[in-house]
C-alpha cells in the first residue's frame, strides 16, 4: 500500500508527521513525502515547489515568504498541482497537513481518499485558524478551511483530547483523536538542585533574542541548573550562559528531558506534549503571536500543569513564576504532582502515530476493496 504525505515545512507540524509517517512504514505501507526540502526524512521525497517555496534562502525578504505562503493554502495553481502529483504518483491515499489549503482543494478533485492531520488543540482550528481573521481571509480568496476540512475522508487531530478545551465543540464533530505522536520516559535521576530546559521555537521570529535573555537573566541566580537550547535559530545577536546556565544550539530534547524537573517554552504543541509525556510542569512564554502558542499556554495553566507569562514578562516575573513551579508551595506541589500524573496517562496510551496510521490504512484498505469491486 503506498501513502503519499504532502505537506511543508511550518515548524511544529513536521514531529507528528514524520511520526505517523514511521508508524505506517512499520505497519508495512510504502511512504512518500512531498513538500519538505530534500534530506530533510528518511523517506522518499517528492518535489513540490510550492510547499518549499515557504522556506525561502537566507537574505530573502520575509515578506515574499509570506507571499509563498498565500500561495501554498490559497493559490489556484498550488491546488491544479497538487492534484496533478497526487495522479502522477498513484498512492492509495494522501495524507495532508490541515493548513495547506490548496493541496486539500486539489486532492478533493483525485480518486485518491484524502485524510487530514492537525497538529495542534482543535479548539485552535475551529475557533482561531477558521473563525478567526485568518479563516475569514481565506473564505475571500475561495477556500473556507473548514469546507474543505470537511469533505475530507478523515480528520485527525494529533493531540489529547483530555486537554482539548473544544473537545465538546459541535464544529469538531466527525474529527477524530489520535493522542500525541510524542512519546515520553519515566523521570531519570535527579542531582541535588532542579534542572531546568529552556526551548523557546527553533523558527526565528522577532523578539526572541530579548526573551531569551530576560529568562537568563531570571534563572541565572537561583540554585538551579538549566540549559538553555536555541534549536539553531538565528537569533541576531549573542546569547551568553552563565555559571549555572549552559546556551546549546540544536539539542534532541529526548536526551535530556527525563532529567528536566521544569520546562520554559514558548508554547510549541510538539514540544508542550513531548514534555508532559516525560511528566514535566511547564512555563509558557509565547513568542508568535498568530499561531496556538498562548492557547497552549493558557489550557495548561488551566489545567493546573503550569503557568503561561506574556512575551513582554519582566525579568522578575519569570524568576518569581520558576521559583513557584519549582518551590516547596503547595501550588507548586500541586502543579508538579498534576504534571506527573498527566505522564503517567499520556505514557500508558497507544502512541498517538499509531492510532493514527492504524486509521489510516483501514480508510486505504477500505477504498482499495471498494475499487477492486
Amino acid at each position: 500500500m503506498k501513502i503519499l504525505f504532502l505537506t511543508a515545512d511550518l515548524g511544529g507540524n513536521i514531529p507528528p508527521t514524520l511520526a505517523v509517517a514511521e508508524a505506517l512504514t512499520r505497519a508495512g505501507a510504502t511512504v512518500e513525502i512531498a513538500g519538505l526540502p530534500a534530506g530533510r526524512t528518511p523517506f522518499v521525497e517528492v518535489p513540490f515547489a510550492p510547499a518549499t517555496a515557504i522556506s525561502p534562502e537566507p537574505g530573502v525578504k520575509r515578506s515574499r515568504g509570506a507571499g509563498a505562503l498565500l500561495r501554498l493554502m490559497a493559490g489556484r495553481r498550488t491546488s491544479d498541482a497538487a492534484a496533478a502529483l497526487i495522479t502522477e504518483r498513484g498512492c492509495d491515499l494522501v495524507v495532508i497537513d490541515c493548513m495547506t489549503l490548496g493541496p486539500i482543494r486539489g486532492a478533493l478533485t483525485t480518486t485518491a481518499p484524502v485524510v487530514l492531520l492537525f497538529h495542534t488543540l482543535g479548539a485552535f482550528w475551529v475557533r482561531d485558524f477558521d473563525r478567526g481573521p485568518r479563516g475569514r481571509l481565506l473564505a475571500m480568496l475561495g477556500v473556507r478551511p473548514k469546507k474543505l476540512w470537511d469533505a475530507a475522508a478523515a480528520r485527525l487531530l494529533v493531540t489529547d483530547a483530555e486537554l482539548d478545551p473544544a473537545r465538546d465543540d459541535p464544529a469538531l464533530a466527525g474529527f477524530e483523536w489520535t493522542g500525541t505522536t510524542e512519546i515520553g520516559a519515566e523521570p531519570g535521576a535527579r542531582g541535588a538542585r532542579p534542572r531546568v530546559l529552556v526551548a523557546l521555537s527553533s523558527t526565528e521570529w522577532p523578539g526572541m533574542l530579548p526573551v531569551y535573555r530576560r529568562i537568563v537573566e531570571a534563572i541565572s541566580d537561583l540554585p538551579i541548573d538549566a540549559v538553555v537550547t536555541t534549536g539553531g535559530a538565528e537569533l541576531g545577536g549573542d546569547l551568553v550562559g552563565t555559571a549555572n546556565v549552559e546556551v546549546r544550539g540544536w539539542v534532541a530534547h529526548d536526551e535530556l528531558l527525563p532529567g528536566v524537573d521544569l520546562l520554559i517554552g514558548h508554547g510549541g504543541h510538539s514540544t508542550t506534549m513531548k514534555a508532559l509525556a516525560h511528566g514535566i510542569p511547564l512555563l509558557i512564554i509565547p513568542i508568535n503571536p498568530t499561531a496556538d502558542q498562548k492557547l497552549m499556554g493558557a489550557t495548561m495553566q488551566a489545567a493546573g500543569l503550569g503557568q503561561w507569562l506574556p512575551k513582554s514578562a519582566s525579568v522578575q516575573s519569570i524568576r518569581d513564576a520558576v521559583s513557584n513551579l519549582l518551590g516547596a508551595s503547595t501550588g507548586g506541589e500541586h502543579t508538579r504532582a498534576t504534571a506527573a500524573a498527566t505522564g503517567r496517562r499520556l505514557r500508558a496510551a497507544v502512541p498517538g502515530a499509531e492510532v493514527a496510521a492504524a486509521r489510516i490504512l483501514a480508510i486505504a484498505g477500505a477504498a482499495t476493496s471498494q475499487t477492486l469491486r
